[in-house]
C-alpha cells in the first residue's frame, strides 16, 4: 500500500478546472449583479422624471382649475351687476348651496364646485330684456316664457366644458321640480341632478326672504312655512325630501347663516 501511495502520480488538472468554473461563475455573478445595480438606477432615475412630469402636470391642472373658476367669478360680477336688485343674492345661493351640499355628505370637490358655481345659476338672466326682467308686476304668460329662456342662455353662456358640468347643470335644471313640475324638461325626482336640487331649494328660500320690485321681503319664519307647508304657487312636493328635512332640522342655524352674508352688504 505504501509502495502504491508513493508510485501513484497526482493530476492537479481536475482540481485546477474546478477552480476556473468557480471563478467563471463568480465572475458572471458580479456582472449580473453590476447590471441589475445599474438597471436599479436606472430605474430611480426613471422614477424621479416620472415624479416630476406628475408634478408639473398637477401643477398645471391646478393653474387651469383656478382660470375655470376665475371666469366663473368674473362671470357673477356680470350678473350681480347687471341685476342691483338681487345681487347679493348670488353670494347666500352660492353659500348656502354649499352649506346644504355639505349636510347631505357630498365629496369636498363637488361642494367647492358647488359653491363657486351656484352663484351662476340665473347667468342667463343677463340677456332677458331688461324691461321683463325688472318689472313690478306679474308678467304676461308670454313675458314669462321669454323669462324663463334664461335657462337655455345660460347654457350656452357656459358651454360644453366637462369642468362645467356641475355649473351647467345648476343653471340648466335648477328650475326643475322635484314632482315634475317644473321647467324646461319638466324633469322629477332623481332625475335632477343633486346640485341643481340644493339651488332650487335656496334659491326659493332667498327669494322668500328677499324684497323684489314686485314683492316685499318675508321673516325667516315666514319662508320656511312656506316652503314646508305650501302656499299656493310653492308647495312642499317641488323639492327633494332630504333637502326639506335639512331645512326642517337646522332651521335656525339657516337663519344665521343668511343674514350673515346679508349683512355684509
Amino acid at each position: 500500500m505504501k509502495e502504491f501511495l508513493i508510485n501513484k502520480t497526482y493530476n492537479p488538472y481536475p482540481v485546477k478546472t474546478d477552480i476556473q468554473e468557480i471563478e467563471e461563475i463568480a465572475n458572471a455573478y458580479n456582472e449580473l449583479a453590476q447590471e441589475i445595480a445599474a438597471s436599479f438606477e436606472e430605474m430611480l432615475a426613471m422614477n424621479k422624471a416620472l415624479e416630476n412630469s406628475f408634478n408639473k402636470l398637477l401643477e398645471l391642472e391646478k393653474e387651469i382649475e383656478e382660470s375655470y373658476l376665475s371666469f366663473a367669478r368674473q362671470l357673477s360680477v356680470i350678473a350681480e351687476s347687471y341685476d342691483e336688485t338681487t345681487g347679493n343674492h348670488i353670494e347666500r345661493v352660492g353659500k348656502l348651496s354649499a352649506w346644504f351640499a355639505e349636510k347631505l355628505g357630498l365629496e369636498p370637490e363637488k361642494i367647492n364646485k358647488i359653491r363657486a358655481f351656484a352663484p351662476l345659476h340665473d347667468i342667463g338672466k343677463i340677456l332677458v330684456p331688461n324691461d321683463i326682467l325688472n318689472k313690478p308686476g306679474k308678467l304676461t304668460d308670454e313675458e314669462f316664457e321669454i323669462m324663463k329662456k334664461h335657462v337655455e342662455y345660460a347654457g350656452k353662456l357656459l358651454g360644453d366644458s366637462e369642468y362645467f358640468e356641475i355649473a351647467r347643470n345648476i343653471a340648466l335644471y335648477h328650475h326643475e321640480k322635484y314632482d315634475g313640475s317644473g321647467y324646461l324638461k319638466g324633469l322629477k325626482g332623481e332625475e335632477i341632478p343633486i346640485e341643481a336640487r340644493i339651488v332650487a331649494l335656496v334659491d326659493i328660500y332667498d327669494a322668500l326672504r328677499s324684497e323684489r320690485p314686485y314683492k316685499k321681503a318675508l321673516s325667516h319664519d315666514e319662508a320656511i312655512r312656506i316652503i314646508l307647508e305650501g302656499d299656493g304657487r310653492t308647495k312642499p312636493e317641488h323639492f327633494d325630501p332630504r333637502l326639506l328635512e335639512i331645512l326642517r332640522e337646522n332651521s335656525d342655524e339657516i337663519k344665521d347663516l343668511w343674514e350673515e352674508i346679508n349683512n355684509r352688504r
